[in-house]
Parts: C-alpha cells; structure tokens; sequence
C-alpha cells in the first residue's frame, strides 16, 4: 500500500490539468506522477527531464535502459523495474541478460560497453558516486558527451528509485 494518497488525474488544479493532460497524450499518468503532483511545480519540472534522458540523448537508448534496470534490481525497485524492464527488452537487452543481473555478470552475456554501464549502475547505487577508475574507463571508452549522459541518467534513476521506494509506489496494473 502506498504511503501517501495520489492526486486524482481528473484535478481541476489548472497547474496540474496541464501537467496531467501532457502525460495523458502520452499514455496515462502512471503512480509516480500521481504522487508527485502534490508539488506541481516539481511535477511540471521532472516530467521534460524524465522524458528528455529517456528519448533525446544521443548515447545508445540499450545501454541506458541496461543502466536503469540494474539501479532499478540494485535498489530493489520494483516499480522501477517493472517499467523499464519492457524498455530495456525493447531496445534488445535480451531475457539471458536480465536474468543475470540480480546474481552478477555472466561476462560472456555482456560486451564491453554494456559490462562498463553495469559497473557505473554498481558504482552509483553503492558508493556516494562512480570510482575514478569507472569514470576514467567511461572517458575512454565513450568520451566526454555520452559519459555525461550515462552518468546523468543513473543519477537520476538513482533517485526516482529511492522516491518511489520511500513513497511505496505501487506498480500499475498494466506495467505488469
């Protein structure tokens, strides 16, 4: 059961009418939002973020979506998780590798690029940020512009998962 109610999607609130209206287009207003409306400004300034790391950066949208889930499975975020879960498979992360997460890394399930963005999702969910030697490989590997977009997104999953864990955000029926 969810620790605090959720604002009803039909609000009359003019500052949330918008914001909801937006969402609907989109899709529905899931349970996150929901909850997050009780600020509208906050509502009305995480959803574009939210969005934008999900759809318009230019770093691959698997190896983010393999980022997610792995914050997701390190938090035990089981909302999270149940959203991008179908994301991530979408964008060819395959059932083998999703079944690996929880236990390790089969290194043979993972390329090089993918085996470095589940240690920045390690690094981030256990320590206060990623190591040097994680940064630096990241660097390397993928340059200044997509580490900054990787490293930004797990920073940001980070966070939606400690916010829908301390909310117990229930998970929509039809994320399921």
């Amino acid at each position: 059961m969810a620790r605090m109610r959720m604002v009803d999607t039909d609000t009359v609130d003019p500052e949330l009418k918008d914001v909801f209206e937006k969402m609907k287009q989109q899709g529905t207003v899931l349970n996150v939002w929901r909850m997050m409306a009780w600020s509208p400004a906050l509502a009305k300034a995480w959803a574009p973020c939210s969005r934008g790391l999900r759809n318009d950066l230019s770093v691959s949208r698997k190896l983010r979506e393999l980022l997610i889930v792995q914050i997701a499975l390190r938090h035990e975020s089981r909302y999270e998780y149940g959203h991008h879960v179908h994301m991530a498979r979408a964008e060819g992360v395959t059932p083998a590798q999703l079944a690996a997460l929880p236990n390790g890394r089969d290194g043979a399930l993972f390329d090089a690029d993918e085996a470095l963005v589940l240690q920045l999702a390690d690094d981030l969910t256990h320590a206060s940020g990623a190591t040097a030697a994680t940064m630096n490989a990241l660097l390397e590997r993928f340059g200044e512009k997509h580490l900054m977009e990787l490293l930004a997104t797990g920073a940001f999953y980070c966070a939606v998962a400690r916010i829908v864990n301390s909310l117990d955000c229930e998970l929509e029926p039809e994320a399921c």
